[in-house]
C-alpha cells in the first residue's frame, strides 16, 4: 500500500521542493497529510509527470495553498473562482479538499493556455473530481465569466483566487471584473504581490504589486499584502515563508 509518510521530498533536487528543505519544516504539511493514499499517490505521479513535461510547472507551493485551504475549509466556502490553473497543482488540491467537505460544483477554474487546460482536465478525470471542478478555457478578465461562474455554482461567488498572467495591466482588469462580481464580504486572494514577484511581469510595468497598490488606492480599499516587502530574502528568515507574497482583499 502507498504510504504518505514514506515520501521524503527534502531529498529531491527539483526547485519545487524548496519548502521541504527549510528549517522547522521537516514534517508532512497538512494539505498533504489530509489526502487519502490514492489521492497522494496521484499527486506524487503528477509531480513526476510535470517534471518530465514542463520546464516550470508553476505551482504556488506550500505556504499560500495552505493558507487558502484553511480559509476555505474553515468557513465552508463552496463557490470559488480560480484565475489561472496552469497544469493543475492547486486545482487538484482544492478539488480534493472540496470533495472531503462534501461540496459539488464548487471550483470554476479559468486559464488561457489550451495545452495546460487539457493536461489539467486529464488529471482531474483521473482523480474523479468532475463533480467538484469545472475548467474554462478563456482570458480570466473576460466579462462573460462572472455570470458563467454563478450559473455553475447556483449561487453568488464567494472567493476569487488570482494567479494568472502576473502582468500589471491584466491584473488591473481582473481586479475590476472580479471585485465588482463579488457580494458584500466576498474575498479576492492574489498570489505574487511581492517586490520579488514583479519580475514575473513580462511587460516590465510593475506586475501584480503595482497593480493592486494603485487599484486599491483608487478604490479606497485597504488590502492585506503578505510579504510585499520581499525582494530576495532567504525564506528561512521569513515568518510567512512564501517570497512571492499573497494579497487578501475583502469587499465591504
Amino acid at each position: 500500500m502507498f504510504k504518505v509518510k514514506e515520501m521524503n521530498y527534502s531529498e529531491r533536487t527539483h526547485n519545487r521542493y524548496w519548502w521541504y528543505r527549510l528549517k522547522d519544516c521537516s514534517y508532512m504539511p497538512p494539505i498533504f497529510a489530509g489526502l487519502s493514499n490514492e489521492e497522494w499517490e496521484l499527486m506524487d505521479n503528477w509531480f513526476s509527470t510535470t517534471e518530465e513535461q514542463f520546464e516550470s510547472p508553476g505551482e504556488m507551493n506550500i505556504p499560500p495553498i495552505s493558507l487558502i485551504e484553511g480559509l476555505i475549509g474553515g468557513s465552508g466556502i463552496s463557490a470559488i473562482v480560480q484565475c489561472g490553473h496552469y497544469v493543475g497543482y492547486s486545482t487538484l488540491l482544492l478539488g480534493f479538499l472540496l470533495r472531503r467537505m462534501g461540496k459539488k460544483n464548487a471550483l470554476f477554474s479559468i486559464d488561457i493556455d489550451r495545452q495546460a487546460t487539457n493536461f489539467t482536465q486529464g488529471w482531474l478525470d483521473k482523480a474523479e473530481l468532475q463533480q467538484q471542478v469545472k475548467l474554462r478555457l478563456e482570458d480570466s478578465s473576460h466579462s462573460c465569466l462572472p455570470d458563467e461562474a454563478r450559473r455553475y455554482f447556483g449561487r453568488e461567488i464567494q472567493l476569487v483566487l488570482i494567479d494568472s498572467s502576473h502582468q500589471y495591466a491584466h491584473s488591473l482588469k481582473e481586479l475590476d471584473l472580479w471585485y465588482d462580481a463579488l457580494p458584500r464580504g466576498g474575498l479576492i486572494v492574489m498570489h505574487d504581490v511581492s517586490h520579488f514577484a514583479q519580475s514575473f511581469d513580462s511587460t516590465g510595468k510593475g506586475g501584480v504589486l503595482k497593480a493592486v497598490q494603485e487599484w486599491a488606492t483608487q478604490r479606497g480599499i485597504m488590502p492585506m499584502l503578505l510579504n510585499s516587502f520581499v525582494t530576495n530574502e532567504d525564506p528561512n528568515n521569513l515568518v510567512y515563508r512564501d517570497g512571492c507574497g499573497l494579497g487578501i482583499i475583502q469587499k465591504v
